[in-house]
């Protein structure tokens, strides 16, 4: 697997000149030849946007592969493993982005905040005609000021077209998850499942763990990020919000039927330290495990 620095070396290994070392925007047809080849698996350092036209292929990134057609838009985060090939001359966008550029043009959100770049291939955006054209827009304007850089204020512009991007694509997620009600409402389907049943599965107090949304992705084949989304889209919470009031109410059962003490049952529950579940539970009750337990005895 080829290990990739920084944008140079992209741009070295398709033979094209670098116009910026921490920035970089390219249609495909300036990059990829006529008779498309298979891009190596791979890894960098940096961020990388995909608009793809005209695609018959596989693209393969992070832990899953993907095969489509047409309009998608995939997203590549740092230390991901990426790799592509198409039987179609790809044509579309790129956009590589290291995260030091936010360094110095402070003013715009950092593309750390934005969730989807962690989803892997689970979620790949596939657009409508409408956003197919709203997003080549903006990408060709963003091209446009990269390639004809004539002042300081270029890379702030090209800034400003991506983060454009990048909110659109917040709200393009929205709409596809409304659209694929069935595989979100399996996806929620099956967390709940598994957070229902997680403390039952456990055979002995010495192999529980606190629930985590990690723990329960790992269990669904999906980015921990992709099921903190689709959750909070199917049921407006979040995903370790959900995992904490079940925790809670784990506790409360505890209290109320066991003679166990706080410490114990904390253990119980996973916690490493008790006071962090003592500090959880007066968050969620606004009342301690104790008080908790003396206000059910006195009733």
């Amino acid at each position: 697997m080829k290990y990739i620095e920084n944008i140079r070396e992209v741009n070295d290994f398709f033979g094209i000149e670098s116009q910026h070392p921490l920035i970089d925007i390219r249609r495909f047809s300036d990059i990829i030849p006529d008779k498309p080849r298979e891009i190596e698996p791979m890894t960098f350092d940096f961020y990388k946007i995909s608009f793809v036209q005209n695609f018959n292929g596989y693209l393969k990134y992070g832990k899953a592969k993907f095969t489509g057609k047409d309009g998608v838009l995939y997203f590549v985060e740092p230390g991901q493993q990426y790799s592509c090939t198409s039987t179609n001359k790809i044509e579309g966008y790129q956009i590589l982005i290291h995260p030091d550029i936010y360094k110095k043009y402070l003013s715009e959100k950092n593309i750390k905040s934005y969730s989807f770049f962690s989803y892997d291939i689970n979620e790949s955006l596939l657009l409508t005609k409408e956003e197919e054209d709203s997003v080549s827009s903006l990408m060709q304007e963003a091209c446009e000021e990269m390639n004809n850089m004539k002042d300081d204020f270029s890379i702030p512009i090209v800034l400003s077209y991506v983060a454009t991007l990048l909110n659109k694509t917040e709200r393009f997620y929205a709409r596809q998850f409304s659209n694929r009600k069935v595989m979100c409402n399996q996806l929620s389907s099956d967390f709940f499942k598994l957070l229902k049943s997680y403390y039952q599965n456990k055979s002995t107090f010495s192999d529980k763990e606190q629930p985590s949304v990690l723990h329960f992705a790992n269990k669904l084949n999906v980015t921990p990020n992709y099921l903190s989304d689709t959750i909070k889209h199917h049921s407006g919470r979040s995903a370790l919000n959900i995992i904490h009031d079940y925790i809670i109410e784990e506790a409360k059962t505890l209290l109320k039927t066991s003679s166990q003490t706080v410490s114990e049952i904390s253990y119980i529950l996973g916690f490493e330290y008790p006071n962090y579940f003592s500090r959880l539970f007066k968050k969620k009750t606004k009342l301690s495990p104790s008080d908790f337990r003396k206000s059910v005895k006195s009733i």
